[in-house]
Parts: structure tokens; C-alpha cells; sequence
């Protein structure tokens, strides 16, 4: 291999080093582009395998709708809390306002 490279004219080993300064350059400016778009390119191909694979779709919503049901129920158990914070509350009250009263009557009497 050395043999053949040193052989050449200088014409032709200049043409080949210029061939791979084109070939790296272009390269990196294809890498420099396609890290620019990474992200959009990304998109595009998670898009492109739900489409060809229905099954991995239907296995989502699947877990999807477990996911919105276990969501619901997290609601309905805070909507519960409120209402028993709020019952516990208003008792919380009477009973401060029935403890002012004794501390008057006893004060009072």
C-alpha cells in the first residue's frame, strides 16, 4: 500500500487528498445539519413507528384509559377530603364559639 501511494504523481496525490478534505467536509457539514434537526427528525421518526405499528397505539391507549380512570379516582378521593376538611371545619368553629361562651358564662357567673 505505501509502495502504490508513494508512486503516484504529485497530481494524483493532491487530487486524493482534496477528494478527502470534500468527503470529511461534507460529512461534517451533513452532521452539523442533522443536529440542527435533531429534534424534529426525532419527532418525525416516533410518528413514523406509531403509524407502522398499530399494536405499540393500541397498547397506549390502553394505558391511557387506566391512566385517566386511576386519575379520576385520585380526584374523587381529594373532592372527599375537601368536603370532610370542610365539614371538620364548621365543627372546628362550633365548637371555638361554644367554648367562648362558657369562658363568658363562667366569667359572668
Amino acid at each position: 500500500m505505501e509502495k502504490v501511494i508513494s508512486e503516484l504523481p504529485p497530481s494524483a496525490y493532491v487530487i486524493f487528498v482534496i477528494s478527502l478534505a470534500v468527503i470529511y467536509a461534507v460529512q461534517r457539514f451533513g452532521l452539523w445539519q442533522g443536529e440542527k434537526g435533531s429534534s424534529v427528525q426525532t419527532e418525525k421518526a416516533q410518528v413514523a413507528a406509531v403509524i407502522v405499528d398499530p399494536s405499540a397505539l393500541n397498547r397506549l391507549s390502553d394505558e391511557v384509559g387506566k391512566l385517566v380512570g386511576a386519575i379520576g379516582g385520585v380526584i374523587e378521593i381529594g373532592e372527599e377530603l375537601v368536603r370532610t376538611e370542610t365539614h371538620m371545619a364548621t365543627e372546628l368553629d362550633r365548637i371555638r364559639e361554644e367554648l367562648r361562651i362558657q369562658r363568658e358564662i363562667s366569667r359572668r357567673g
